[in-house]
């Protein structure tokens, strides 16, 4: 039977409170600390789980096969009785596995099948009948062990007559065990000891059988890209589901498939949906945020679970793509229509920005699948770094004086490309861009700057290697040319960048 998450077992654990009644100190201080080890023990000690088999009939007597469910049902009800133990017994047992087979166990053997079953303790025994003249005697035989130590810790031999007060032996024996384990074995520090939760959950669904019907239910993607799992965690008396499925999960997927376990009697559940439609529990939406319900039949509706889907956006995130980049500029003025540049940086003149020389260049950008140009054509924002430095004359050409400057340019705007991927791993992406760009020219920290403003158009080639075929993640190397327009002058330049991109579509 399949075991699924469930929310945990309810503890309801005593509160021991101390009352110290208005005495002396020196017995209020004794009386505290003679309750205190109670206290504790209550609050931070798990009791021991009980393993109880049926006695074995070694014989095989018909006429005396009560004896086994006698012993066992005595042991149980002394050991409930004590306070001090948790009992896992044959019934429980065949529901957590049909199949399973205890015949042959004994002290030796005995430790690892109740470690499996979550038990600490297990008691196996068996007895024997035969005649002694005209009187029968059975003798029984019993072994108490301790599973986490793999030791016997009680061990009965008894012989008794089959008579009236067999009964009564039957039940001293069980008395007599159960008193035993209660001096030999105290309870586990709750703090160091951990069973399995799985076979806790299943423990605890067979004591206290749930109203649901489902084990398990998630929604499935394509196999390629993961599927979308309940959150919160699934309860089978839990009937209400919200499912956020991502991008990366949505990608190529045209259906979805509900993959449950049903708790029981397997059966077809009865399927409808809202914005939607199932067939043989794979489901197709018309919708983002369509309902799933799901009842034992298509007959017994009065228990449902619900699936809220909430599917992403069809278009892509909002930002499908970015990525970053530093490379080297080489700059220049150009003498283009007009535009050159004056020989020195004259005083309320033009300055030569022949000799800014480019040195760092960073790029930074976010692309998107909204609002699509058509023609393979995307759209990008971007922003964009330069630091250049030069010495330049000052006053005149031949003044003889020299200025070092530095200048800082930050700035950025729209871009266009088309790329185009050659098997998978390797794509080419012409581009054009143009950015407005604030400038700063200075000398030094302690001097005042120049700052000016100008328009940057660019183009460009990107290109792409990915790290794999189906991978996000990939290499970019751009090759780009470009100029700072001025009034009536420029500074062009042209770089090559290396960085990274990654993309979701």
């Amino acid at each position: 039977m399949p075991i699924s998450e469930f929310s945990g077992r309810p503890g309801n654990p005593d509160k021991n409170r101390l009352y110290l009644k208005r005495t002396t100190p020196v017995l209020a201080f004794l009386s505290f600390f003679a309750f205190l080890p109670g206290t504790l023990e209550s609050a931070e000690t798990l009791k021991r789980r009980v393993l109880v088999l049926p006695f074995e009939n070694v014989l095989k007597n018909k006429n005396y096969a009560w004896m086994s469910d006698s012993i066992s049902e005595n042991l149980k009800t002394e050991l409930l009785k004590s306070g001090r133990f948790e009992i896992l017994d044959v019934t429980l047992l065949r529901k957590i596995d049909p199949q399973i087979q205890f015949a042959n166990l004994d002290a030796g053997n005995a430790s690892a099948f109740a470690l499996r079953l979550n038990c600490e303790v297990a008691i196996v025994g068996r007895y024997t009948v035969k005649k002694q003249g005209t009187q029968e005697l059975v003798n029984f035989e019993a072994d108490a062990v301790d599973a986490l130590e793999k030791k016997s810790v009680v061990v009965k031999n008894q012989d008794a007559t089959v008579n009236a007060e067999i009964f009564d032996t039957v039940g001293k024996l069980a008395v007599s065990i159960s008193d035993e384990l209660i001096l030999k074995l105290a309870p586990l520090d709750a703090g160091d000891f951990k069973r399995d939760d799985k076979l806790e959950r299943l423990i605890y669904r067979l004591e206290h059988p749930p109203k649901g019907f489902l084990d398990s239910l998630s929604l499935i993607g394509a196999p390629e890209t993961g599927s979308a799992r309940l959150e919160p965690k699934f309860d089978i008396d839990t009937y209400d589901y919200d499912v956020y499925v991502s991008y990366d999960q949505a990608d190529g997927v045209d259906g979805y498939v509900l993959d449950y376990q049903y708790w029981g009697k397997r059966l077809n559940p009865g399927i409808s949906v809202s914005n939607g439609s199932c067939t043989a529990a794979k489901c197709t939406f018309t919708a983002r945020n369509p309902t799933v319900t799901l009842t034992r039949t298509s007959s017994e509706t009065d228990i449902a679970y619900k699936l809220r889907i909430h599917l992403p956006d069809p278009r892509g995130p909002l930002v499908t793509r970015w990525w970053v980049s530093a490379g080297y500029p080489s700059t220049t003025s150009l003498a283009v229509l007009g535009h050159s540049n004056a020989a020195a940086l004259a005083r309320d003149g033009k300055m030569a920005f022949d000799g800014m020389q480019g040195m760092a260049h960073i790029e930074a950008g976010i692309g998107s699948e909204r609002w699509q140009l058509g023609r393979g054509l995307k759209w990008a924002l971007v922003t964009q770094f330069f630091y250049a430095n030069g010495t330049l004359p000052e006053f005149s050409a031949d003044s003889g004086y020299m200025v070092k400057l530095q200048m800082l340019s930050a700035g950025g705007g729209l871009r266009l490309d088309r790329p185009v991927w050659f098997a998978g791993r390797y794509g080419l992406s012409p581009f054009v861009g143009i950015y407005a760009h604030y400038q700063a020219f200075f000398r030094g920290a302690g001097f005042g700057s120049l700052s000016t403003a100008a328009l940057a158009p660019e183009l460009g080639l990107n290109q792409y290697f990915r790290f794999g075929y189906k991978q996000r993640w990939r290499w970019l190397l751009t090759i780009a040319v470009g100029s700072f327009i001025y009034s009536g002058q420029n500074l062009s330049y042209a770089r090559a960048n290396v960085g990274v991109e990654y993309a979701f579509k």
